[in-house]
């Protein structure tokens, strides 16, 4: 009659251990961004984006920003006749994103191999590779054109990339990074990734989203702009004639004086 309980209390018992004894398993890493909804306003100049984490079990991250891949068209230039510069063609970069900002605790080339990065998208050599070029150009290098085209993105404050920025808590497994968000950044929907690295290789990673709108007025004259173009053209003139208006009593009041 006394067995059972000891066969019961032995079983609970080497539970109690097994359980001890086996290693919790590491939380998995997370990130969010504040603000997630960026409202497009009369006003509006860009705002902060601060991204945080937590379950970091590495001393290096990277936290990229991006939205889905595309087509950018630009125009190139060149010399007409040999005398003038002027554009002479179009040039189409395809499979590119319209905004790539990427931040890291450090270079990301110290923290993983370039075939790790294009595997994973991440980096201007990710973007590189995967970028395709159309164009009516005769004479083109597309490596050129590809340096040229990231120069060009980031003269606009659409692509970026930084390193020693983001922030490690070690003691509380979380990383930060505040970032400037840029006003030419249309209004879509973007993905916010981070990357836990160590040993040369990406061990956890997280995503999120934002969400970048219209709002308001701004909304509602952009929703007239391609709905009723012809009543949005006169409203333009309308608020370009009061504005030039406005300009010419301001120099005309100060002449007086």
């Amino acid at each position: 009659m006394n067995r059972i309980p000891l066969v019961l209390l032995q079983a609970v018992v080497a539970l109690v251990i097994f359980v001890c004894l086996v290693p919790t398993p590491a939380s998995a890493l997370t990130v969010d961004v504040t603000p997630g909804k960026i409202p497009i306003t009369i006003g509006y100049h860009g705002t902060k984006l601060v991204v945080k984490g937590s379950g970091l079990n590495t001393k290096d991250v990277i936290v990229q920003i991006h939205s889905q891949l595309g087509e950018e068209h630009l125009k190139y230039k060149g010399k007409a006749g040999g005398i003038f510069w002027m554009k002479l063609g179009n040039i189409v970069f395809e499979n590119v994103p319209k905004v790539y900002l990427v931040y890291s605790t450090r270079d990301i080339h110290d923290m993983l191999p370039p075939k790790t990065c294009k595997e994973l998208g991440i980096g201007y050599d990710a973007l590189r590779s995967k970028a395709k070029i159309k164009t009516d150009m005769k004479d083109f290098d597309r490596d050129t054109w590809i340096v040229e085209f990231l120069k060009f993105m980031e003269e606009e404050h659409l692509y970026h990339e930084e390193d020693g920025v983001v922030k490690v808590d070690k003691e509380n497994h979380t990383f930060s990074v505040e970032i400037d968000w840029p006003f030419e950044a249309p209004p879509g929907e973007y993905f916010v990734e981070a990357f836990a690295v160590k040993d040369g290789k990406v061990v956890d990673k997280a995503q999120a989203r934002i969400r970048v709108e219209r709002v308001g007025l701004i909304k509602q004259l952009s929703h007239m702009a391609f709905e009723r173009p012809a009543l949005y053209g006169i409203i333009a003139i309308i608020v370009a004639i009061v504005a030039g208006f406005g300009v010419g009593m301001v120099f005309k009041g100060g002449g007086g004086h």
